[in-house]
């Protein structure tokens, strides 16, 4: 007993006395800790280049260029398939950007950001959903980078190729070198996990430089490959013989796959931003990085598929299975190399950072971000995810289904914020308190997001059962079935607009007192947390900060 108390005591983490959440319940909180306390401007280290080069270090990966290579399988042509992304880029680029302003903005993080909306206890389905995502993708990177060290292992031993080959059966969707390599990726990826997010801006900065050259080098090798542009896109649409579905069908779900290769980052980028000191500069890089840097990445992706089919005969829409086949020894290392760094710093920061604030969210008195990111790198091996791998429709239908949960989680963030408090801010101290009257609702969670959430989602599952087993839609009419194609936009628009329309129709109070000023709030209260008020949590009384004069006022309930 006294072994597992103590054991309790070393795993328990308190509120350093001084900080938000120290200040917040005078104990350790249920709601917060030091790295889900908001991060007060002084440690506010990221400048408009590091946002930047947050999307070239993000951007360059295998996974961003197999979503058009994937269509490229599939039948599409090259040129449409790059369209498609360019769109779904542009779309996904306006919440990315929203949300980066925000986490600059107010300095909080997902978690946080969620209670306004969900409600301190509702928060906790947002969180849920996004972290199962973050798993599945941290383990889909993981795989792309085992691929990636397997191309270093046979550049430097040949015979590697055929190590045990027939070692594993074949519904294992892997080999023997293929769980190796993924293992060594794995464990060569544990070191950055314990790396800080302001110290990780430093490895996007070394992608930064480095990523660019790379990416011309097989962008040059595509092209003289494949004897030019022309064969590469000139190559015709196959969609109805190759996949059995429809130009449209697989136009609009190229788009939506574009969209979900960056759809955690819709609700994901206040997690890296609060560390961002610019709000304004914060989005606007965003805003332009986003779409030209990752569009120019997924251009490279069509280009090595297109080009796989000229040399080889058949599509290869993994890029690393086409360096595989290279025969130059010092190219192919080099190559796994430069891919195994990219998606060793891309998995870091858009999966197991986020994973670990909505474990951090959930459970604050034990987890914060170091520890959440072990547990995800654990979960991510524990999956397979190699399975998901396997084949193109089996990866697009990964990023098609996920972004049913996604697209109305970013809808009812967007429009509490846009629509229902008119971008006026959040009242950051009672973030962080229960039963106060401005995010605690009904027992800490607000049934009009619960039930906008279910409403975007539930016109989806016919779609996404269609995608996993099409024998359990058979008598269900082809139009629901093509409205999945675009379901990330669907569910933004639906769950978005009912939410705002349950707000008009049962308010809810979005500040207290007459002026809504009070409440505009920018992270002031994290950086003088002993300025606030500790009245009982219902009262909804504390402190505000005037941004036009900085003068904290103090504001009341009625």
């Amino acid at each position: 007993m006294n072994a597992l108390r103590t054991a309790h005591r070393r795993i328990k983490l308190a509120p350093e006395p001084g900080s938000f959440s120290y200040q917040t319940s005078g104990h350790p909180s249920r709601w917060s800790n030091k790295d889900l306390d908001p991060v007060p401007q002084e440690k506010k280290k990221w400048e408009w280049y590091h946002v930047g080069g947050f999307w070239i270090a993000e951007g360059f990966s295998a996974a961003q260029m197999e979503v058009p290579s994937s269509a490229v399988a599939l039948g599409l042509n090259p040129g449409l398939a790059i369209a498609a992304c360019f769109i779904g880029n542009l779309i996904v680029a306006i919440p990315v950007s929203a949300n980066g302003y925000i986490g600059s903005k107010f300095g909080i993080n997902f978690p946080v950001w969620a209670r306004a909306s969900f409600g301190m206890v509702g928060a906790y389905v947002a969180m849920v959903i996004r972290a199962i995502i973050c798993v599945i993708y941290y383990g889909v990177q993981s795989s792309l980078g085992g691929n990636a060290v397997q191309a270093m292992l046979e550049a430097i031993w040949p015979s590697f190729k055929s190590w045990h080959i027939n070692s594993l059966p074949a519904s294992s969707a892997i080999t023997a070198p293929g769980i190796l390599s993924f293992s060594i990726f794995w464990i060569a990826s544990l070191p950055f996990l314990w790396l800080s997010l302001p110290a990780l801006r430093w490895v996007f900065m070394i992608k930064v430089v480095i990523m660019p050259f790379f990416w011309v080098a097989l962008f040059t090798w595509g092209l003289t490959a494949a004897h030019g542009w022309g064969p590469l896109f000139s190559l015709p649409n196959t969609v109805e013989q190759t996949s059995g579905w429809t130009l449209g069908y697989a136009f609009c779900a190229t788009i939506t796959a574009s969209i979900g290769a960056n759809a955690t980052f819709a609700v994901n980028m206040a997690d890296i931003t609060r560390y961002a000191h610019d709000p304004k500069r914060a989005w606007q890089t965003q805003a332009v990085a986003l779409p030209v840097v990752i569009t120019l990445v997924e251009l490279l992706g069509t280009v090595l598929a297109a080009a796989s089919q000229v040399l080889f005969g058949q599509v290869q829409w993994n890029p690393l299975a086409i360096i595989l086949l290279w025969n130059n020894r010092a190219a192919k290392f080099f190559a796994g190399l430069l891919f195994a760094f990219a998606n060793i710093a891309t998995n870091v920061s858009g999966n197991s950072v986020p994973f670990a604030n909505d474990l951090t969210g959930m459970f604050p008195g034990y987890i914060n971000i170091r520890r959440g990111q072990v547990i995800c790198a654990v979960l991510a091996f524990a999956i397979c995810p190699w399975l998901i791998q396997a084949k193109a429709t089996r990866f697009l239908a990964f990023l098609n289904g996920y972004s049913i949960f996604l697209g109305p989680l970013v809808g009812i963030l967007m429009s509490d914020f846009f629509l229902v408090r008119k971008a006026k801010g959040f009242n950051i101290y009672n973030l962080y308190r229960p039963g106060n009257e401005l995010y605690w609702y009904i027992g800490g969670v607000n049934p009009r997001a619960i039930a906008a959430l279910l409403t975007g989602i539930a016109p989806l599952v016919p779609g996404l059962i269609n995608q996993v087993n099409p024998a359990a839609t058979a008598g269900i009419g082809r139009g629901i079935l093509n409205f999945y194609s675009m379901c990330w936009v669907d569910g933004v628009v639906i769950s978005g607009l009912t939410y705002y329309l349950l707000y008009l129709a049962f308010p809810f109070p979005t500040w207290i007192g007459e002026d809504p000023s009070h409440y505009v709030h920018d992270n002031t209260e994290a950086q003088h947390p002993e300025q606030f008020s500790h009245d009982s949590p219902g009262s909804g009384s504390g402190f505000s900060h005037d941004e036009k004069t900085g003068v904290a006022r103090e504001t009341r309930a009625i």
